[in-house]
C-alpha cells in the first residue's frame, strides 16, 4: 500500500511544483506561438535562445562560439553546431573562423538578428507584464529579487 498521500509536501516539493509549472507554462504551444507571432526568420525558441546566448557574450565584451552557445544552453556541442547553422542559414547570425584558432568559430549578430531578438524580447517582456499587470509594485520587486537570488544559487549549484 502506497502512504505517499499521507505526507504532506514540503515548502521544497512546493517550491518545486511551482518552478516546473511555470516551466511547463512558457513550454506550451500557445505561448511559443504568441512570442514567436509575426516573427518570419524565427521558427523555434531554440533560435531565440541561441541569438541571447551570443547577444549576452556580446555585452560581456566577449566573442562567442559553439563551445559557449553549446555551455549556455546546456546541450551538446553537435547540438549547438546543428542549431547555430540553421540561424545562420536564416540570416541572423554570422559565423567566422577565429584568428587565433581556425577550428573555432566566432558567432556575431546580423543587424536582421538583433532587430529580431529585439522584437521577441519586447514581446516577452510584454507578455510577462501582462501576468503581474495588477499586482504591486512591491510584490513584482521582491518577485525579481527572489527569483534573482534563486537564479544565482541555482547557477552557482550547477558549477559547483
Amino acid at each position: 500500500m502506497c502512504y505517499a498521500y499521507l505526507v504532506s509536501p514540503s515548502r521544497y516539493d512546493h517550491l518545486d511544483e511551482l518552478l516546473t509549472r511555470i516551466f511547463t507554462a512558457r513550454q506550451r504551444p500557445e505561448w511559443r506561438r504568441r512570442v514567436l507571432d509575426s516573427t518570419d526568420s524565427v521558427r523555434a525558441l531554440s533560435t531565440l535562445r541561441v541569438l541571447r546566448a551570443v547577444e549576452r557574450r556580446a555585452l560581456s565584451g566577449r566573442a562567442a562560439s559553439i563551445s559557449d552557445v553549446a555551455e549556455d544552453l546546456a546541450i551538446e556541442h553537435s547540438t549547438a553546431s546543428r542549431t547555430v547553422s540553421t540561424v545562420v542559414a536564416a540570416g541572423l547570425l554570422t559565423k567566422s573562423p577565429a584568428a587565433d584558432d581556425q577550428r573555432r568559430s566566432l558567432l556575431v549578430l546580423t543587424d536582421v538578428g538583433r532587430k529580431t531578438l529585439a522584437q521577441v524580447t519586447a514581446r516577452r517582456r510584454d507578455m510577462v507584464t501582462a501576468v503581474v499587470a495588477d499586482w504591486p509594485d512591491e510584490q513584482v520587486d521582491t518577485l525579481v529579487t527572489l527569483l534573482d537570488r534563486l537564479a544565482d544559487d541555482f547557477e552557482r549549484g550547477a558549477d559547483a
